[in-house]
């Protein structure tokens, strides 16, 4: 009986780890194809089929691997680049956003796995979150959780913020956005710290709905992000804008970060993502001069 017991034990243990060879290959190919993103792009805009073949490789990757968190929030950062910048159209965008929304559940399965079930899971504080994952889960979860909460912005965009609070879309990705903080608040550069001041800054204080808004604490944490993160051009950027909106006392400073951010030379791994923060810097410029010379008194 132990003999036998050994031998399914290693007929399982063979499967798992042809499991994990075969996800790391497909995890090999669709980094490939993500490197290739930009290629063939018009200004923000790329082509479909990178980014297709990218997307194709981490479904290949879990479906070899379901439980490779990894590859999870890999697949909702591709079907967020696809919605963003490879379509044609607004329906089209929206149901990339849509389906990686639902890839999310399926991770947070896989996550919730490994701390002790969904209740648990659902139940923990971001700092509780943090203390109890293991160490070696918590950067993966860190980008997912940042990659669920872009998605459910990305479609709340699509869809209307007053809508999206409505629907509940505001808290989850308030909660989503404080987990990645908690636990790393490196991933892309500040990203969550990006998206945690654009939420403060934007969302509307609809009381039991969004109480959380806070519009003092956009600026801070605009602040927060460049002081520790000044190499992606999104945060000079962000603090740009948020200053044009919230402190009109500071506006030479903002449009001063805005036109740097304009003539930035994008990050080779991140063309098309610079550009388009170029394009909107450049169009927030000069929205920003039409306003102000509409307000000159006439010669």
């Amino acid at each position: 009986m132990r003999g036998f017991a050994l031998v399914v034990f290693a007929a399982v243990t063979a499967r798992a780890l042809v499991a994990t060879a075969d996800a790391s290959d497909a995890l090999q190919r669709a980094a490939a194809a993500w490197d290739r993103r930009a290629d063939g792009r018009v200004a923000e805009r790329a082509r479909p089929e990178p980014i297709d073949e990218a997307i194709d490789g981490y479904r290949a990757a879990l479906a070899a691997e379901p439980d490779r968190l990894e590859a999870h929030w890999k697949l909702q950062r591709a079907l967020w680049f696809a919605g963003d910048y490879a379509t044609s159209d607004r329906a089209a965008e929206r149901a990339r956003y849509e389906e990686a929304i639902a890839a999310a559940e399926t991770a947070s399965d896989v996550l919730a796995s490994r701390f002790g079930g969904g209740d648990a899971l659902e139940k923990a504080s971001p700092e509780t979150l943090r203390s109890l994952l293991p160490a070696d889960a918590r950067e993966d979860a860190a980008h997912f959780y940042f990659w669920y909460a872009v998605n459910l912005g990305a479609w709340a965009r699509n869809t209307g913020l007053l809508q999206a609070v409505r629907a509940g879309a505001a808290s989850r990705i308030h909660e989503a956005t404080l987990r990645s903080i908690a636990l790393d608040p490196g991933v892309e550069q500040g990203g969550a710290l990006r998206l945690l001041s654009r939420l403060h800054a934007e969302l509307p204080r609809v009381p039991f709905l969004s109480g959380w808004v806070d519009h003092e604490q956009a600026i801070p944490l605009a602040e927060r992000v460049v002081a520790e993160y000044p190499a992606h051009p999104g945060n000079p950027f962000l603090l740009g804008l948020t200053l044009l909106e919230r402190a009109p006392s500071r506006r030479a400073e903002a449009l001063a970060l805005l036109e740097a951010t304009a003539t930035l030379e994008p990050r080779p791994d991140h063309v098309i993502e610079d550009v388009s923060i170029q394009i909107t810097a450049q169009e927030e410029l000069e929205k920003a001069r039409r306003e102000a010379n509409a307000g000159e008194p006439p010669a």
